[in-house]
């Protein structure tokens, strides 16, 4: 490992969408990338409610994609179908922000282990995480820089989702490593905020201004990575 880097650090954690991942971060946005035309809908605090109430079951795995669909259609009064739902939700996430797998490998060159903590679903995750594990299978090749990440953790699997403090135990648990020993980005303060109270390295990530440069400028003041 190289001198300059601090021996406290030992991984560095990134949530995906927002910070590896670039992603609609709006409903409106994602159903236009679907292709789906413009409606008459049902809005207002009632619809968000329920929105979030599924999308937050579907995040800790305690509903399939097709129940969140339907429930999804039903929020809405019908203004999108079920199969319309899915194909917002596919639409979601987008493409990797550029430099990401060259800061992977960097940070593995630098003997740094990498990891990413993840509120995301089975139908994201399928396309984030190759089949079997295997990352010659070309599913992995969508997402190539995720496919290198030597530890990943997801909500649905775990039946946790940030910034509950049980998800960033079940992640100290699993690595053997907590506090200092872990840099750690993600988009959403509040998420940052919980893992700061679990004593981690922790930066939020704006993904609107480039968050390679961002991570890489953090990594820099920390001693990871050199300039």
């Amino acid at each position: 490992m190289p001198s300059d880097v601090p021996p406290s650090i030992r991984i560095v954690c990134f949530d995906l969408g927002g910070v590896l991942v670039r992603i609609h971060h709006t409903w409106g946005d994602a159903c236009r990338a679907a292709g789906l035309a413009a409606r008459d809908e049902p809005a207002g605090a009632p619809v968000e409610a329920k929105c979030s109430a599924l999308n937050a079951r579907l995040m800790v795995g305690e509903i399939a994609i097709d129940e969140w669909a339907e429930g999804i259609s039903r929020a809405f009064d019908g203004a999108y179908s079920a199969e319309e739902a899915v194909r917002a939700h596919d639409a979601i996430t987008q493409d990797e922000y550029e430099g990401a797998t060259a800061l992977i490998v960097a940070l593995h060159d630098a003997g740094i282990a990498t990891a990413c903590l993840s509120n995301t679903d089975h139908a994201h995750w399928a396309r984030f995480v190759p089949a079997d594990g295997d990352p010659g299978r070309a599913r992995a090749l969508e997402y190539p820089t995720v496919a290198r990440i030597q530890s990943r953790f997801a909500s649905h699997l775990l039946g946790l989702a940030k910034p509950d403090a049980a998800i960033y135990q079940a992640f100290e648990r699993t690595t053997g490593l907590r506090g200092h020993d872990i840099v750690f980005f993600d988009d959403r303060p509040e998420n940052v905020d919980a893992a700061r109270l679990r004593g981690w390295r922790a930066h939020r990530i704006d993904p609107e201004r480039d968050p390679i440069a961002q991570m890489r400028e953090h990594l820099r003041r920390h001693g990871v990575l050199g300039s």
